[in-house]
């Protein structure tokens, strides 16, 4: 009787043991977290991409997509990738911005004037008895307004747009040499001297096309630019440099360079729609 008490404890106690071996692989698996953060299914580079969360295949799917003349024109296109799982679409939907690219429509044929108006004169040379030299008169409306891609325009263009003068024309000249080009309009707001209600005043004449935003690595950048950018300035460049010769080109990321405190959270946000 004591035999068959201790072979049936033996027998629960190798049982028990078992079925704790086969839950602990459950309890030890580590769930893999992601970055969140707002970004442009139309733009957003290869490790953008995996630090949302995608693996590397995933993002090369979402990338080859748009190689391929692929587009996404509202947030919900980008459900309909087969590498998107409703789940993933659910939590990232918050943070899809699109940019909306105004179509250029053409001008309408202008309307006759009406009856008692006259048209606009045009300008009249008028010679005065005291000087031989002409004078130019001008008569007629207000200046026209303007729209302008900041990343193609040059300093003509931007003097023309009400409320840029001859400093912010070469201060916004200057700051896009720096950064490469201008990812958002928004970024007028880092030169000094802008303030919101300069801005407000010239943000209706002026817009970034996605496809003038000049994209970089910055494993395979010269270290003058990164010393130069806004962004990463001289300090950081230095630390790159450095990272890239210890860790090698393949691992410089913005995630890594973040993770290694090379980079603040800010920065590395502010740098995602220059990525490749």
């Amino acid at each position: 009787m004591m035999a068959l008490v201790l072979l049936f404890q033996a027998v629960t106690f190798t049982i028990h043991k078992c079925s704790k071996e086969e839950q602990a692989p459950q309890k030890t698996k580590k769930e893999i977290r992601s970055e969140l953060f707002a970004f442009d299914p139309n733009t957003i580079g290869i490790d953008s991409l995996q630090l949302l969360g995608f693996s590397r295949k995933q993002a090369l799917t979402i990338i080859h997509y748009r190689e391929k003349g692929g587009r996404f024109r509202k947030k919900e296109d980008f459900s309909r990738m087969y590498t998107v799982s409703p789940e993933k679409y659910e939590e990232l939907a918050p943070y899809i911005e699109i940019p909306i690219v105004e179509k250029t429509i053409a001008p309408k044929p202008p309307k006759p004037p009406r009856p008692k108006e006259k048209p606009a004169e045009k300008p009249t040379i008028v010679k005065e008895e005291a000087s031989d030299k002409p004078q130019v008169s001008w008569k007629g409306g207000p200046k026209e307004k303007v729209f302008i891609d900041l990343n193609q325009a040059d300093s003509a263009a931007l003097i023309s747009v009400k409320g840029i003068g001859p400093y912010f024309c070469k201060a916004i000249l200057s700051y896009r040499k720096a950064l490469g080009s201008f990812a958002h309009i928004e970024q007028l707001l880092e030169i000094r001297g802008m303030d919101q209600e300069k801005f407000e005043r010239i943000k209706d004449q002026v817009f970034v096309h996605p496809a003038g935003i000049k994209k970089f690595s910055i494993a395979d950048a010269d270290e003058n630019f990164l010393r130069r950018h806004p962004y990463i300035g001289a300090y950081n460049a230095r630390g790159i440099a450095l990272f890239i010769q210890s860790q090698g080109k393949e691992q410089c990321t913005l995630r890594s360079l973040f993770e290694n405190n090379l980079l603040s959270a800010e920065d590395t946000l502010r740098l995602h729609p220059y990525m490749e």
